[in-house]
C-alpha cells in the first residue's frame, strides 16, 4: 500500500511538473506567435510622438487655437464680408466670388472653414477626453520600462517556469524545491501584474485606442491633410495678397485696411495675426497622424486583431495563476503522509504479545 501511495503522488508530481513546462513554453511562445516586439515597438513609437500634444499646456493651446479659428470664421462670414461687399457695391455673395476668382486660396479656404473647424474641434475634444487614459497607457508596463519590454515580460517568467518545471523532472530528488521555485515565479509574476496597476492601464489603452479608431481612419487622416493644406495656402495668400487686394479695391492702402480691420473685426484681425502659427500647429498635428497611422493599426492588434490590451493581460495573468495553484496543490499534496495499512497477521502477533 505504501509503495502504490508512493507511486500515486509521484504521478501528480510529475503531472503538475510537466503542466509547469507547458504554461512556461505558452509564455514564451506566445509574444512571438502575435508578433507582440514588433507591435510594442510601434505603440512605444506611437506614444512618444504624441506625448508633448498630450500635455495640459499643448491641449490648452489647441482649444485656444480652435476658439481663435472659430470666432474669425464666424465674424469673417457674418460681418467683415457683408460690411466689405456694402462698401464694394456687391452683395456678400458676389464678393465671395470675387475672392475665389482673385484669391482662390483664400475663396477655398473661406468656403471649408465650417467643415473645418468642427473637424479638427472633434479631433481637439477627443484628444482632451483621452488625456487621462493616454497617461496610464503611457505607463504600460511601468513608467521606466518602455512598451517594447513586454516581450521580456512574458518569456522571463516562461523560460524560469520551464527550467523550473524540467529540473524537477529530470532530478526527482529536487521534485519540491523545483515545484516551490515555480510557486514563486508565478506569485512574483501575479504580484508584479497587480503592483503596477495593469489591469486598469490595459483597460485605459482599450478605452484610448476605441476612442482614436475614427482619428486614424484612412478617410479622416487623407481629410486632415487636405484641410491642414487648405489652411496654410489660405494663411500665406491672405497675408500676402488678399488683404492688399482688398486695399487696393477700397482705394485705401493696407496699413489703413488693417487698422479698420482691427477696430471694427477685432476676432478676424487676431486670427489673422495667429493664423501662420496656428497652422504650423496643424501641420505638426496633421503629420504626427499621417506618420502614425502604421504605428496605431499595429498597437490595435495587439494581441491580434481586433486587439485589446486588457485579452493581453489576462494571458499573462492566467497562466501565472495557473502556475501558481498547479505548484502550491502539488506541494501540498505531496506533503501529506499516505496512511499505510499493516497487514492483519502482524496486527494479531501485536496483540498477543
Amino acid at each position: 500500500m505504501r509503495r502504490e501511495a508512493t507511486s500515486t503522488h509521484g504521478w501528480l508530481t510529475r503531472a503538475a511538473l510537466a503542466t509547469v513546462v507547458l504554461i512556461g513554453a505558452f509564455l514564451i511562445v506566445l509574444p512571438v506567435a502575435t508578433s507582440l516586439p514588433s507591435k510594442s515597438d510601434a505603440s512605444g513609437s506611437m506614444m512618444t510622438a504624441f506625448r508633448p500634444q498630450m500635455t495640459d499646456a499643448a491641449l490648452a493651446q489647441g482649444r485656444a487655437d480652435q476658439q481663435t479659428m472659430a470666432a474669425m470664421g464666424d465674424q469673417l462670414n457674418n460681418a467683415m464680408i457683408p460690411a466689405l461687399a456694402a462698401q464694394m457695391q456687391m452683395t456678400p455673395q458676389q464678393l465671395s466670388s470675387y475672392l475665389a476668382a482673385n484669391f482662390p486660396a483664400t475663396g477655398k479656404g473661406m468656403a471649408a472653414l465650417p467643415s473645418m473647424l468642427p473637424f479638427f474641434t472633434n479631433l481637439q475634444d477627443t484628444m482632451q477626453a483621452q488625456q487621462a487614459n493616454f497617461q496610464q497607457a503611457d505607463q504600460i508596463p511601468t513608467g521606466f520600462l518602455p512598451p517594447t519590454t513586454m516581450t521580456v515580460l512574458f518569456v522571463i517568467p516562461g523560460v524560469l517556469l520551464v527550467l523550473t518545471g524540467l529540473l524537477g523532472l529530470y532530478r526527482p530528488a529536487r521534485v519540491r524545491s523545483a515545484l516551490a521555485a515555480a510557486s514563486v515565479v508565478a506569485l512574483l509574476t501575479v504580484v508584479g501584474l497587480l503592483s503596477v496597476s495593469m489591469s486598469s492601464k490595459a483597460s485605459a489603452a482599450d478605452e484610448m485606442t476605441t476612442a482614436f479608431q475614427p482619428v486614424f481612419a484612412a478617410q479622416n487622416v487623407q481629410q486632415a491633410r487636405a484641410y491642414t493644406d487648405t489652411a496654410q495656402a489660405m494663411s500665406t495668400e491672405f497675408t500676402t495678397a488678399t488683404l492688399p487686394g482688398l486695399a487696393t479695391a477700397l482705394h485705401v492702402t493696407p496699413a489703413q485696411l488693417s487698422a479698420t480691420m482691427a477696430q471694427n473685426f477685432p476676432a478676424v484681425a487676431t486670427g489673422v495675426a495667429q493664423l501662420p502659427q496656428i497652422v504650423q500647429r496643424m501641420q505638426t498635428a496633421t503629420g504626427l497622424i499621417e506618420a502614425n497611422a502604421g504605428n496605431y493599426a499595429q498597437t490595435a492588434s495587439i494581441p491580434w486583431s481586433p486587439g485589446s490590451m486588457v485579452t493581453m493581460f489576462w494571458l499573462m495573468m492566467a497562466p501565472a495563476l495557473l502556475a501558481l495553484g498547479v505548484g502550491v496543490g502539488a506541494l501540498a499534496a505531496s506533503s501529506r503522509r499516505p496512511t499505510v495499512l499493516q497487514p492483519a497477521s502482524t496486527m494479531r502477533g501485536a496483540l498477543h504479545h
